[in-house]
């Protein structure tokens, strides 16, 4: 099928199926994969309570971070993803296709510069999310290799959002639970035979997300009528206020998540 033969199949079934089929066609994959990206956390803080408290308060002091970086990615999924589905709607394949890019590339731009900002900041980060004495050696070592992962959390967020607003919510879904499966697996793995300890569960984290990466990736060039390509990466105030406009709720709602679980650790 080609392109337009897709995206003509697309809008027929987003625009001519009962409303109550397509919405949970929608909603149950859309619905499994947030509580997906939830497991990358419990599989990490199931494990490390295996090795002691500190390890696990790490764990926990790191949680908040990762919560404010899929803020991020939701803010630029979210964002990105209405305005591509309103494109698609009107048939302005171009125009979504753009936003797509823009989207992306964006989004993985913050999160190299917050995973460099993060890397040379390091220990205040740590201290400041919540680390106490005990806590902060291995609070270091374990956000010290998720930071590396950052870029690819965020745009695989992203990815998820634009296929999810796309109509492809079930591939989405796919796409971002292996990542989550493949963490439950190499979690015990690094953590006890490789005897890394807690750098074991976060590098297993950092895999995983790559690989779910590598995954939405492919979903999009395969199922996506818009593939993503540095081409279409034209940034203009235009894009950037309807990614603002559509996604700070979503950072916000995820924002106040992360906050509000700092302030319960240090208080």
């Amino acid at each position: 099928m080609d392109e337009y033969s897709q995206q003509d199949a697309k809008f027929r079934k987003m625009t001519e199926s009962p409303v109550e089929k397509l919405v949970c066609s929608m909603a149950v994959p859309t619905i499994i994969s947030m509580l997906i990206t939830s497991l990358y956390n419990m599989a990490d803080t199931f494990f490390m309570g295996k090795i002691n408290a500190s390890a696990t308060g790490a764990v926990g002091v790191v949680f908040s971070l990762m919560a404010l970086v899929q803020a991020t990615g939701f803010f630029f999924g979210q964002g990105s993803g209405n305005y591509i589905s309103r494109m698609l709607g009107k048939k302005d394949i171009h125009a979504a296709a753009k936003m797509a890019s823009v989207g992306f590339f964006s989004a993985f731009a913050l999160g190299v510069f917050l995973s460099l900002l993060g890397l040379i900041f390091l220990e205040p980060l740590a201290i400041l999310l919540g680390s106490t004495p005990t806590i902060l050696p291995y609070a270091e070592k374990y956000m010290e290799i998720i930071l590396l992962g950052v870029p690819f959390m965020i745009t695989s967020l992203v990815l998820n959002n634009q296929l999810r607003l796309q109509g492809d919510a079930a591939v989405a879904m796919i796409g971002i639970s292996g990542g989550a499966v493949l963490n439950i697996v190499l979690d015990p793995i690094f953590i006890f035979p490789f005897d890394m300890g807690i750098a074991g569960a976060a590098l297993a984290t950092i895999i995983s997300q790559f690989i779910s990466f590598l995954a939405l990736i492919v979903c999009c060039q395969r199922s996506s009528s818009m593939s993503i390509k540095f081409s279409n990466f034209r940034p203009s105030w235009h894009l950037y206020r309807e990614i603002i406009g559509a996604g700070f709720p979503s950072f916000a709602r995820q924002g106040l998540a992360s906050a509000t679980f700092v302030v319960l650790i240090i208080f």
